[in-house]
């Protein structure tokens, strides 16, 4: 592939880089024959829309990708694609998903099959608040999730006025890992922005993932400096945001970097690299029925969980991943 192609500004600064040039480069030998790359930015029913070096544009699928063969990738967003420009319309079509250097994909239908959420994502906030959405558990599901992508995790705490002081919501966050980032921020108020604005850096790509009212469509907004996503009234009951984003799309930042803002996610069940889910709803339902309440699932007699894998009815592998997402039960702080 010609390196003018490969090296232009435009395209780094929607997150091309040599991987992707030397995956792309038996596609693109003949610019000539009118094949470009371009990176998916949404995904409709019968159509997408792709970043490529002249803006944001239309495309339509190939029909050998809408085959669905096995080992066939359909385009999700973030994918980067090859697609060619007809010459007659100037229409877009893409032929070919290129490698994806990450996937972010959680496990659906009871663990049974992978939902990719974004590809090629660099970093993923995972949003939260300090009102009845905080549950760690959840957390660390979404935390373990992110890692298993290859993607960096980082929580931010939003709708921090909510509270006099956020400190206890921030430590049991940090008990997810020590080197988790952990951020205070309130996206209505303008309140910590700098401190996650670092992350957005020429070509990198950052996720947001997080339960419905959590306020990632206000902090879309204040990144990106105006009002590209809906955003809903908030609940006078629980301060929770009412849910307006119903599909992702890929943003470019004003400064440099790309953001993928998604609908909200109630829950979250790991999916790993070895194509296993690490689903803890089996294990909680067996929690039920533990002798004890608080059952910590460890040393306990009448655990139900350790006699489910003694078993052989739950695999170790899922109580070992519980534990390690598991925070301490510690009673919360009171709100303002």
């Amino acid at each position: 592939m010609p390196g003018d192609l490969q090296m232009t500004d435009a395209l780094q600064g929607l997150g091309w880089s040599d991987f992707f040039a030397e995956a792309a480069e038996p596609f693109l030998r003949d610019v000539s024959a009118g094949s470009e790359p371009g990176r998916i930015a949404s995904v409709g029913r019968s159509s997408y829309q792709i970043w490529t070096e002249q803006g944001l544009e239309d495309a339509l699928l190939a029909g050998t990708l809408r085959q669905e063969a096995p080992g066939q990738q359909v385009p999700v967003i973030g994918d980067w694609v090859v697609a060619e420009r007809l010459e007659e319309t100037q229409a877009l079509r893409i032929q070919q998903v290129l490698p994806r250097r990450t996937t972010f994909a959680r496990a659906v239908h009871g663990g049974t099959a992978e939902q990719i959420i974004a590809a090629n994502v660099d970093v993923v906030f995972i949003v939260t608040t300090p009102d009845l959405d905080f549950d760690l558990p959840r957390l660390g599901r979404y935390v373990a999730a992110v890692q298993v992508s290859g993607a960096q995790p980082v929580v931010l705490l939003n709708k921090s006025d909510l509270v006099q002081d956020a400190a206890w919501y921030l430590e049991q966050v940090r008990r997810l890992g020590p080197d988790l980032p952990v951020h205070q921020v309130s996206a209505a108020h303008d309140g910590g922005l700098d401190t996650i604005r670092p992350y957005f850096t020429p070509g990198q790509t950052v996720a947001l993932i997080g339960s419905s009212g959590v306020g990632k469509s206000t902090l879309t907004n204040r990144l990106l400096g105006q009002e590209v996503a809906s955003t809903g009234s908030v609940r006078e009951t629980d301060q929770q945001g009412r849910h307006t984003t119903t599909g992702r799309t890929l943003y470019r930042v004003p400064g440099g970097g790309l953001l993928i803002d998604n609908p909200g996610l109630r829950d979250i069940a790991v999916w790993d690299a070895d194509s296993r889910s690490v689903n803890f709803d089996v294990l909680e339902e067996l929690a039920t029925k533990c002798r004890f309440r608080k059952c910590t699932h460890t040393t306990e007699p009448g655990c139900a969980v350790q006699r489910a894998v003694q078993k052989g009815q739950l695999d170790a592998q899922v109580l070992t991943a519980f534990h390690e997402a598991q925070g301490q039960p510690v009673r919360r702080p009171k709100k303002r």
